[in-house]
């Protein structure tokens, strides 16, 4: 029931006559607007029943916020998408700063303001207005400390300048790299699209362009942003600098990899070992992970962009969850008539995540595991073996099984 409505709602303003990019920034702005009304329905409550301050003025503001979120799915509704998408960033911003310097002052809300121009990326095509707002909260974000004290001393002692534009910079500059090259895929694949209909040939090379859309997932793009953050707060500048190195090769990497149907083990092992050194930096001492087999196929290619979504599966569904022990990651290679890649963690296992899911009522068709099936079935039909995943049988965790072809010497 709930997850429907949801659905209606976002889909506000979507029509068979507008583009696809269109349609897609439609959704993206109703889902930010969504979200931010169920963050200001928890103010509301937190300030009411538990901190119980939640003066007149407070309850105003959080009000006309909730009123605009609905003002902003109505503007999309009417074909006012750029007066929507203005109205809540303008709201964003201003709930924002009011937050962090009248109604939670010293909690450092102000650390927030560096997703605005990063959505605002996200909205807009060009950057003027992203660039706008990325300077007034450079602004906003430093009078808690020099213009409007809210500090200890030794706090405001801490807050190096340079850093902090540093960081809003460069996180500004990778989002918009991404936005970018997210325009150039999406032009590739409307070319694709179009060979499509005009020769019904060549789906292995358009699942390939989705299956770069697969690949970098958004959620960990920003969780990579947020450790970058993280680490630029709590002063570890090197371990920021080294974060946003292995950052960028994996999107250079990625990109690179993006058009080619096989790449060789190595290539692929590399990605591999950045997304996994990314992934450790971000969980710390909390996280363990092997890679086994791994130096006795430098002479073979195998299908891009397969591997990757399957190991992200594992830590975003599996290995997340796990609070009690060190979460444990084994990736092993082995060539047989096929090349198989068996990953196994020490996760809450498929069944619990599954249920997780449905109790948080965020159960959803993986987009990723639907678009890789399907380059699996087309290379079963033409190599005609064993191809596809399993997963197979374990008393802790879950274990899975990919089976792809490879080619030697070829290519």
């Amino acid at each position: 029931m709930i997850q429907s409505i949801y659905s209606k709602i976002i889909n506000k303003g979507v029509c068979s006559n507008k583009s696809d990019t269109e349609n897609k920034k439609n959704k993206l702005l109703n889902t930010y607007a969504l979200f931010w009304g169920h963050f200001i329905v928890l103010f509301i409550f937190l300030d009411h029943f538990i901190t119980r301050q939640l003066t007149f003025y407070v309850f105003l503001l959080y009000s006309f916020t909730i009123v605009s979120m609905i003002a902003v799915v109505l503007l999309n509704l009417k074909d006012q998408y750029k007066k929507g998408r203005f109205l809540f960033l303008v709201m964003l911003f201003l709930n924002i700063g009011m937050l962090s310097l009248f109604i939670v002052p010293g909690c450092h809300i102000e650390n927030y303001l560096i997703a605005i121009s990063c959505i605002a990326l996200s909205l807009y095509t060009k950057n003027t207005v992203p660039f706008i707002f990325l300077v007034l909260s450079l602004i906003v974000y430093f009078i808690p400390f020099y213009f409007y004290p809210m500090y200890p001393k030794e706090a405001i002692e801490r807050v190096d300048v340079f850093s902090v534009i540093a960081l809003f910079w460069t996180v500004y500059l990778i989002v918009n790299s991404f936005k970018k090259n997210n325009l150039v895929n999406e032009k590739k694949l409307a070319v694709a699209y179009q060979k499509l209909e005009e020769t019904k040939k060549g789906e292995l090379a358009h699942l390939q362009l989705k299956s770069l859309k697969a690949q970098m997932n958004p959620h960990f793009m920003f969780n990579a942003i947020n450790s970058i953050q993280n680490l630029v707060l709590k002063g570890d500048k090197h371990e920021a600098y080294q974060y946003l190195s292995k950052f960028s090769n994996m999107l250079r990497e990625n990109l690179s990899m993006s058009e080619k149907s096989f790449v060789s083990f190595d290539e692929e092992l590399s990605l591999l070992n950045k997304y996994l050194e990314l992934e450790k930096l971000r969980f710390k001492d909390d996280f363990e992970y092997q890679l086994l087999g791994v130096d006795i196929y430098d002479t073979i290619k195998i299908p891009s962009m397969i591997i990757q979504p399957f190991i992200e599966n594992a830590i975003n569904h599996g290995l997340l969850h796990k609070t009690h022990s060190i979460k444990k990651l084994t990736i092993e290679f082995a060539v047989e008539d096929v090349f198989k890649c068996v990953i196994t963690d020490n996760g809450i296992g498929v069944k619990k995540s599954v249920q997780m899911n449905k109790d948080n009522e965020l159960q959803h068709k993986s987009f990723s595991t639907n678009a890789i099936n399907k380059r699996l079935e087309l290379l079963r039909d033409y190599y005609k073996t064993d191809i596809g995943f399993t997963y197979l049988p374990s008393d802790i965790g879950t274990v899975v099984e990919i089976r792809i072809p490879y080619l030697k010497d070829v290519i």
